[in-house]
């Protein structure tokens, strides 16, 4: 088993040590678990950014309505990023994303709009696909002025990773609109939870465990029959005809063989797809940048593929 890169594993401890007197986020009412979440994520530093201007709005035409955040880098805008928080689909939210979202915009001269989408319990699958893939559709014609010809580039991380490459494929099956690429960070692709990466990765020092992902999925997808529904369980996706794909596995994570094997398909589907293993990274290493020289590293490699793709 491979040892986990010191900074990262700094990252874990510190994480773990802030929340160490937080009751079990499954026995807590969602809002509270939430908020505790928001609190852990608050203590971690946070390099400033000067140069981002991020306001806010809300989209009333989706159902519900969703907040959502617009940060605009200070140089040229080069693309635009619109990015899915990860969570479980059940916690977190733009706050606990705040500093990746503002280095994407940063260090890529990206126009990045983050989604605060539906969450679960209280608005299961698929009320967060149809909302973000409806909002993305009525951003692009309500901020034509600002986008126009800019390429377009959807991402997120583990739960987000998931939701992206579903609006993929619902935009894919609409013909909504055109995508320039996606970016899959530590994604979930596979409801089962059963393979060799959960084994191997589900204890203390991984950031994320078997118990966790089954709870988030059963949240998620209360109906344990809804949960192979190919636009959640995507590895049973028709997976064709889409964007090019970058992916970021995670080597000590128990998402690691989905993403493998999200990768595979999704070539066999005949895609554009990268793929890069970070040694030594766990779940949700990306969160750890202003802590950890290889989540800056991972960050570079996505905005350097960003730029190849524009």
């Amino acid at each position: 088993m491979s040892k986990i890169d010191p900074e990262i594993a700094a990252f874990r401890r510190h994480m773990a040590d802030v929340s160490r007197d937080f009751p079990p986020f499954e026995t807590l009412p969602p809002e509270t678990a939430r908020r505790l979440a928001a609190q852990g994520r608050a203590t971690l530093p946070n390099l400033p950014t000067p140069g981002v201007i991020m306001s806010e709005g809300k989209m009333e035409s989706v159902s519900p309505p969703m907040k959502y955040r617009i940060y605009r880098p200070a140089g040229k805008i080069t693309g635009v990023l619109f990015y899915l928080h990860g969570g479980g689909w059940t916690i977190f939210g733009v706050d606990t994303h705040d500093r990746l979202t503002r280095a994407y915009a940063d260090q890529g001269n990206l126009l990045v709009i983050a989604f605060d989408y539906a969450l679960a319990p209280e608005h299961i699958f698929p009320t967060a696909l149809h909302q973000i893939t409806d909002a993305i559709s009525t951003l692009v014609k309500d901020l034509a002025g600002d986008i126009g010809p800019l390429p377009l580039f959807l991402g997120g991380d583990s739960a987000g990773a998931n939701l992206s490459l579903a609006t993929a494929l619902a935009l894919r099956d609409t013909r909504a609109l055109k995508l320039n690429g996606l970016l899959l960070s530590y994604g979930v692709y596979d409801s089962r939870c059963e393979n060799a990466s959960f084994d191997a990765y589900s204890g203390p020092d991984y950031m994320l465990t078997r118990d966790e992902m089954v709870f988030f999925w059963k949240r998620y997808i209360p109906e344990a029959s809804s949960r192979t529904n190919p636009q959640a369980h995507l590895l049973s996706a028709d997976l064709h005809a889409l964007p090019p794909c970058f992916l970021i596995i995670a080597e000590c994570d128990v998402l690691s063989d989905e993403s493998h094997a999200i990768g595979h398909q999704l070539q066999e589907h005949g895609n554009d797809v990268t793929a890069r293993v970070y040694k030594g990274a766990t779940h949700s290493f990306l969160e750890a940048l202003d802590m950890a020289a290889l989540a800056r590293t991972a960050i570079k490699d996505q905005l350097e593929w960003i730029a190849s793709n524009s």
